[in-house]
Order: structure tokens, then C-alpha cells, then sequence
């Protein structure tokens, strides 16, 4: 092909992907303009309402055992309601009250580029996770609002020291022993271990949470009575007794004993005295 030739084929490429990038930016434009008019409404209904709203805000919503969406996203709070919004449909895909977030928290200290932030949720008996990345003014606004709607006891889990024990889900079987020293096995169920509680789960459904506060005498065992089957974890609980078997039971032991330890320590003091330190907002 001679450059005559060439020529109009090149012109005709640049102005498809023009035209291409053209309709994306377009598109774009009309989708955010239709994110900020359903913002506009919800605040007219609700002053106090806060909006947390990046065109880049991504988030990846999962449940306890592994389903899940991703997308972009933006978020709504008010003193009553957590709504978290998909910016391409403008559906709701997470709507919670704030006394249902277990707890919140950034893996990683505040950086320049994308920032993430986990919420454990509890919506009736089904444990969601959602996963937010949002650039750092934006992230310490989503922090603030959350500080000003949820418990004062999340704010301390909060603001205490990294990393964050998350440990799970990992299959386990409830044992329970005879007077003769040999272990039972019933049905299997997950356990899910997070910086607040010991979730204990039935395929999606919560069976029950543990406050880690309340977790003591933790133990890893190995069956006497059958010694090449999975060893044990045990522990005490709100004046109760558990026993789990489960692979690799002493890593979980041990990631328990640890988050235990954690849910009594006092949080980081901030670096300097009267003034915020730009990691806690």
C-alpha cells in the first residue's frame, strides 16, 4: 500500500476513535449529571444528608463467602441510612442503617493515589463486605461521615493500630467431646474471623457473632482419640465453651488470640497533642 493509499485509511481511524472517545466522554457527562440530580433530590428531602461522590470511586461488594459485584460508586449518609449507590445504574446495591456496620477501617495509611476502605455490614442474618477506593480528600470525608453516624465504639476499633486481623471464611465442623474423650463432629459451617467478632456462618447465613472482647482460653488441640484427623480450636465465649474442627487450626488459633488481644488494647494516640493527625480523619 502506497502512502496515497494510506492515507485516507489513517484519517478514517483517527476519526472513529475520536468519534469513539468523544461518545465515551459524552456519555460520561450525562451519567454523572444524573448522579448529581439524584444527589440534589435526596438532599432536598434531607439537608443534612452527606454525599460522597468521585467519578473514580470503585468499589467490590462481597459476601461472607466469596459472592460478588464491583463498579463504580457513590455513597449517601444520613443520622438513619448508609446507601451506597452503582454510578451506572444509580441503584442502590448496599442500604443499611448505621448500627448495622459491624466495623470500618483502611488496611493501608493515607497515600496519594487510590485509598481503600472495608465496611462490614450485617443486614438482617447475611454478612456483607464492601470495599471502597477513593482518593484521600474524598476518603477523609467518607471517614468523617462515617465517625459522625456510627457507634462510638466503632470509632475506636477504628483508630486502633494496623494490620487488621481478618482471617477467613475457612470451613469448620462444631465438635463436642464425651466423657470417654472422643470428639463429635456436626455439620459444617464457616468461621470468619474480623477485627470485632468471631463470625460464625451457615453457607451465607450468620448462625451467630462473638465479640472478641468476650473470647478467652484460646486453645489449638490435637485429637487424642483420633490423631491424623483435623486438629481443634477451642475457646470461651460469653460463658460458653467452642470447640471447631478445622484445617490449620493452629494459624487460626493463633489469628484469634491475636484479634482478641487487640479488641482490649487502647487505639493509637494521635502524634501530636491537640491537634488531628492527618492518618486518623
Amino acid at each position: 500500500m502506497n502512502p496515497e493509499q494510506a492515507l485516507p485509511l489513517y484519517c478514517l481511524f483517527m476519526f472513529a476513535l475520536f468519534g469513539g472517545l468523544a461518545l465515551r466522554v459524552r456519555h460520561k457527562q450525562q451519567e454523572r449529571a444524573r448522579i448529581r440530580e439524584r444527589i440534589a433530590a435526596l438532599q432536598a428531602d434531607d439537608p443534612a444528608l452527606i454525599a460522597i461522590d468521585d467519578w473514580n470511586a470503585r468499589y467490590r461488594l462481597l459476601t461472607a463467602n466469596g459472592k460478588g459485584w464491583r463498579g463504580l460508586i457513590y455513597i449517601t449518609l444520613t443520622a438513619r441510612r448508609i446507601t451506597a449507590y452503582d454510578q451506572r445504574s444509580n441503584a442502590a446495591i448496599l442500604d443499611c442503617a448505621p448500627e448495622q456496620v459491624r466495623w470500618f477501617g483502611r488496611p493501608q495509611p493515607y497515600h496519594s493515589g487510590l485509598n481503600e476502605i472495608w465496611l462490614h455490614v450485617q443486614v438482617g442474618d447475611e454478612w456483607l463486605l464492601l470495599r471502597v477506593w477513593l482518593y484521600p480528600l474524598t476518603m477523609r470525608d467518607l471517614v468523617r461521615a462515617l465517625k459522625g453516624v456510627c457507634a462510638p465504639e466503632l470509632v475506636t476499633a477504628y483508630r486502633r493500630r494496623r494490620p487488621y486481623v481478618h482471617h477467613g471464611p475457612l470451613p469448620a465442623r462444631p465438635a463436642t467431646q464425651d466423657i470417654h474423650g472422643a470428639w463429635t463432629l456436626a455439620a459444617p459451617v464457616s468461621l470468619y474471623l474480623m477485627p470485632r467478632f468471631l463470625v460464625i456462618l451457615e453457607g451465607q447465613r450468620v448462625l451467630r457473632t462473638l465479640p472478641l472482647e468476650a473470647v478467652q482460653q484460646i486453645g489449638a488441640l490435637r485429637r487424642l482419640d483420633q490423631p491424623g484427623a483435623q486438629g481443634l480450636l477451642r475457646f470461651r465465649a460469653e460463658e460458653e465453651t467452642f470447640a471447631f474442627a478445622l484445617d490449620d487450626h493452629e494459624a487460626f488459633a493463633t489469628a484469634l488470640a491475636e484479634a482478641a488481644k487487640r479488641s482490649l488494647e487502647a487505639p493509637v494516640e494521635r502524634k501530636q497533642k491537640g491537634k488531628d493527625d492527618p492518618d486518623d480523619d
